[in-house]
C-alpha cells in the first residue's frame, strides 16, 4: 500500500486560542486536569529561575533579559496549547461537543441551539469590513511612494471615521471571521475574535482550519444584526447607526472603486446565521 493514513489527528498548530476561556471552562469541567498544567508550568517557571542562582558575575545583561523574556513567552504558550488540548479531550470524552462531519448547511443549522458547542472544518476568511480597512491602510502608505499624495492625503480623515464607526485600529478591537464550510455558505457564520486571541499574526489566519466554539446567537431569517455591535462587543449608539446607514450608499460605491464587494447586507446582516464564540481554532 503506497500510504497508510493517519489513524488520528495528534498535530494541532493554534491559530485562535481563548485562553483565559478554556481556563475557565477546564476548570468547570475537571478541576484536578487545570491543576496540574498549572503546577507543572510553576515548576518548569522555578527550575529555570533556580537555573540561575549561583550563575556568576552578570554578562550581557540586556541578551539575558530579552531572553527570558521569550522563554516565559514559550512557557505561557505551552501552557495555553497544554490547556486547549485538555479542555478538547474532555469535551470529546464527555460528549459535549457537536461534531459537524461535512458542510454546515442550513440541514445541519435547524438542529443547532444557542449555548451548544460545535467543532467543524472550514475556511477562515476576513470580513468585508476588515477587507476595506485593510485597503485603505495599505493605500495610505503606498500612494505617496507612487506620487499619489493626494490620494493618501483623502483617505487619512476617511480612515479616522472609519476607525471611529467600525472600531478598527485599536488594540482592544476584533477581528470579524466568516467560516466557509462549503459555498456558498448559509447559514452566514460570522465569528469576532478579540486581537488577543490570535496565535499567529493576523494574515496568518486566513486557510483552512477547525473551528471549536460555542454559538452565542442564532439569527433566523427575519433578524438583522448590525455588524459595528459584533466588532465592538457592544451595541451602538442611535446617532453612529444613522450615521453609517446615511453614509452606505456612498461607502460601498467607493470601496467597489479600490476592488472591495461590500453589501448592505454586510453591513446590517440578516439571518439566517450563527454568532459564534470562538473557543479555538488549530490547523
Amino acid at each position: 500500500m503506497p500510504f497508510k493514513p493517519p489513524a488520528a489527528a495528534a498535530f494541532k498548530q493554534f491559530v485562535i486560542l481563548d485562553g483565559d476561556g478554556v481556563v475557565a471552562a477546564l476548570s468547570a469541567i475537571d478541576g484536578g486536569k487545570i491543576d496540574e498544567i498549572l503546577t507543572r508550568s510553576a515548576e518548569e517557571k522555578g527550575g529555570e529561575a533556580g537555573a540561575q542562582i549561583g550563575a556568576g558575575p552578570v554578562q550581557g545583561g540586556g541578551k539575558r533579559a530579552k531572553t527570558r523574556k521569550v522563554e516565559e513567552e514559550v512557557r505561557r504558550a505551552r501552557t495555553r496549547h497544554a490547556t486547549a488540548a485538555t479542555l478538547l479531550d474532555s469535551l470529546h470524552d464527555r460528549s459535549s461537543v457537536g461534531i459537524v462531519d461535512g458542510p454546515l448547511d442550513m440541514e445541519v443549522g435547524q438542529q443547532i441551539e444557542a449555548g451548544m458547542v460545535i467543532q467543524f472544518r472550514a475556511e477562515l476568511r476576513l470580513h468585508p469590513l476588515h477587507q476595506a480597512d485593510q485597503m485603505m491602510r495599505s493605500l495610505i502608505e503606498v500612494a505617496p511612494k507612487f506620487d499619489q499624495k493626494q490620494v493618501a492625503a483623502e483617505l487619512r480623515p476617511i480612515l479616522a471615521m472609519w476607525e471611529t464607526l467600525v472600531g478598527t485600529g485599536h488594540g482592544d478591537s476584533r477581528l470579524l471571521l466568516e467560516p466557509h464550510t462549503f459555498e456558498p455558505q448559509a447559514p452566514r457564520l460570522l465569528m469576532p475574535v478579540p486581537k488577543a486571541h490570535f496565535e499567529v499574526g493576523v494574515e496568518d489566519v486566513a486557510g483552512e482550519v477547525t473551528v471549536v466554539a460555542q454559538v452565542e446567537r442564532v439569527l433566523d431569517a427575519d433578524d438583522q444584526y448590525p455588524a459595528i455591535r459584533l466588532l465592538r462587543g457592544a451595541p451602538s449608539s442611535a446617532f453612529e447607526a444613522s450615521a453609517l446607514e446615511e453614509a452606505l450608499p456612498d461607502l460601498i460605491s467607493g470601496l467597489g472603486e479600490i476592488g472591495v464587494e461590500m453589501s448592505e447586507a454586510d453591513i446590517f446582516m440578516h439571518g439566517p446565521a450563527l454568532i459564534l464564540r470562538a473557543i479555538c481554532a488549530y490547523r
